[in-house]
């Protein structure tokens, strides 16, 4: 007869538990919080908020020169992306994890958790306090009609499970997505279905944006792309850099700053063309980036930079 080792299926099951309490713990207040990794900011009505390792959430009410960690984010890890609609905030990270606040960012709930599947969340979208997208790693694409109260939790496509990196909504109405090895994929019926294109880059894009009717990605060594076509067709911006390029912000209506590796910091003006800003080989990784009231608030590996727009 098999015996059953049951020291052993009771140290296994002491330890998955362990894990799944440590991953589910609430985020600590840390002293230099703002000091650490971040890797997004958003605006959040007269505030800021932006989010990095280890669950941390941080809030600014004096535009970006002195930031508050909130208390008790329901998780500690690593936060990737902070949207936000109105008085609502998302926030979404490893171990499939998305975290809500309906008070601009004061307290905040969780609302979707999976750490068995091990997918990071990257980006989201809602374009309003009901309806959005949340995506991640190997084709996740989560949706909600109730402010994520419920998700609906899929794949966008049945066999292309590339990472999706970035989503926006563009002036058309179509919604995009930036992903890795050469994918992009459209929707044009508000997020029922997706269709996917080929880029002439086929490495990871990590952004996306729109300017009126241009859609710009920009993503891995530096490559930039821009369609005015509803992504049918696309060309390449020669952009003079190998660094890799992380966030955006817009800096008017025909104005995007682009931010990456090494301190990158460049300006695409609609139609493509670009200018690298000086001061470019820092050693700071740019992750995202926020234009607020002639400045320009950096956030990466570091914390966070505030730079006055020129």
């Amino acid at each position: 007869m098999k015996t059953v080792n049951f020291k052993v299926i009771i140290s296994a099951f002491a330890m998955w538990f362990s894990q799944q309490c440590l991953a589910q713990q609430p985020a600590e207040v840390m002293p230099l919080a703002d000091q650490a990794l971040v890797l997004s900011i958003a605006k959040v009505g007269t505030s800021l908020v932006m989010v990095g390792e280890r669950g941390h959430v941080m809030k600014s009410k004096d535009e970006g020169k002195t930031w508050v960690q909130i208390p008790n984010i329901p998780v500690n890890i690593t936060l990737t992306k902070v949207i936000a609609y109105n008085n609502h905030v998302w926030a979404m990270g490893h171990d499939a994890a998305i975290i809500h606040s309906d008070d601009g960012g004061e307290t905040w709930e969780l609302q979707f958790y999976d750490a068995d599947r091990e997918v990071p969340l990257l980006s989201g979208y809602f374009e309003n306090e009901d309806k959005g997208f949340i995506i991640g790693a190997y084709g996740t694409l989560l949706s909600t009609e109730d402010g994520g109260e419920t998700w609906d939790d899929g794949l966008i496509h049945d066999e292309l499970d590339y990472h999706l990196n970035d989503i926006t909504r563009g002036d058309d109405g179509n919604y995009y997505i930036a992903g890795e090895a050469g994918y992009g994929f459209k929707s044009m019926d508000g997020g029922m279905t997706w269709t996917e294109f080929e880029l002439p880059y086929m490495g990871s894009m990590f952004g996306v944006v729109t300017l009126d009717d241009e859609i710009i990605m920009y993503g891995l060594r530096g490559n930039l792309l821009h369609s005015m076509d509803q992504g049918e067709t696309w060309d390449e911006v020669y952009t003079d850099i190998e660094n890799n390029l992380f966030g955006s912000t817009r800096l008017s209506g025909d104005q995007l700053l682009l931010v990456g590796a090494n301190g990158t910091r460049l300006v695409y003006n609609k139609g493509g063309d670009v200018t690298i800003m000086d001061g470019e080989d820092t050693g700071d990784d740019y992750a995202d980036a926020l234009a607020i009231s002639g400045q320009v608030i950096l956030v990466g590996e570091t914390g966070f930079k505030a730079q006055t727009i020129k």
